[in-house]
């Protein structure tokens, strides 16, 4: 088993849950660009590393994906191998290590529209470029780009009390936080108020709009786009249910983090799939056609 394929099946995320509906070819390269992600994230998140040493490694992968550095047996052979084998633009992954780098010593976004330059990087691009490694067409892009700033919403949302808690990290726009009268310490302290749950269903309602752009681009996109998007769009059932959860539950982020079931992916996953499949109309169909075709009785009593 390759290094990519290790640090995919440990993670247990939901995006590597719903790769399982992919061939094996596109299975392996996106276990490679995932891996990737996820070690540029754990660089940014995991203890014991100064901020001078992670700024070093995150240098260290920009050096491997430009061409700068030779990359090194394992996981660096394994990126560089994809991003040569299918001609991978690699704008997209060094803007995500530039939103990751970001949070070394993160500073929060003053309006929505920092937030969202921020959830460009380190989520939007990821998109893009998956749709990339999926098999998707550029035509892909604007659904890619809408899904990623659905899901970041999602997870700054669900994790607000970790991020503050474990990095001192505010994502949600300073600006909101003083619409809704909600301070640092409201968060830092968890104080589970009327002013907080405004502000979180604020957001949510942000979300809930990129979601509906994400399907809006998606119904437009060809069968064989949305074929080979499958897993992106199961990403969405999940994360759309994991806000919808939220909601009804009036945003207890302080107490509970919000997830789904392993049963319920794999149904997110196979309603992705079963949404892809166009039948043919009922006027298309042969006995339908001559059944239609006989005059029928009218039955104007009513009453019979």
């Amino acid at each position: 088993m390759s290094e990519a394929d290790n640090i995919t099946k440990n993670a247990k995320s939901n995006l590597a849950f719903t790769l399982l509906d992919l061939p094996q070819e596109k299975r392996m390269r996106m276990a490679q660009f995932y891996a990737f992600c996820r070690i540029v994230d754990d660089i940014v998140d995991e203890p014991g590393m100064t901020p001078e040493e992670r700024h070093t490694a995150l240098n260290r992968w920009e050096d491997i994906i430009t061409g700068k550095a030779e990359a090194a047996a394992g996981i660096e052979t394994e990126v560089k191998q994809l991003i040569t084998s299918i001609n991978l633009n690699t704008q997209p992954m060094l803007r995500l290590i530039d939103g990751c780098r970001g949070d070394i010593s993160p500073v929060q976004p003053e309006t929505r529209e920092e937030l969202l330059a921020y959830a460009f990087k380190v989520a939007s691009c990821v998109g893009i470029t998956s749709a990339t490694v999926m098999g998707a067409s550029e035509c892909a892009k604007n659904y890619a780009i809408a899904l990623g700033y659905a899901l970041q919403l999602v997870n700054i949302l669900r994790d607000v009390a970790e991020d503050c808690r474990k990095y001192n990290r505010f994502y949600l726009p300073k600006q909101d936080m003083e619409l809704f009268g909600v301070s640092h310490d409201d968060i830092r302290e968890q104080r589970y108020n009327y002013r907080v749950r405004q502000l979180l269903a604020y957001e949510a309602a942000l979300a809930e709009k990129f979601f509906g752009e994400a399907d809006e681009c998606y119904q437009q996109l060809s069968v064989e786009d949305r074929n080979a998007l499958i897993p992106a769009q199961a990403m969405s059932l999940i994360y759309h249910t994991i806000l919808e959860k939220m909601q009804a539950d009036e945003y207890r982020v302080f107490e509970r983090r919000y997830s789904v079931n392993n049963f319920r992916k794999l149904w997110f996953l196979l309603r992705a799939r079963l949404g892809t499949v166009e039948f043919p109309s009922i006027s298309d169909w042969g006995f339908f056609k001559s059944f239609s075709s006989k005059p029928q009785k009218s039955d104007t009593n009513t009453t019979k």
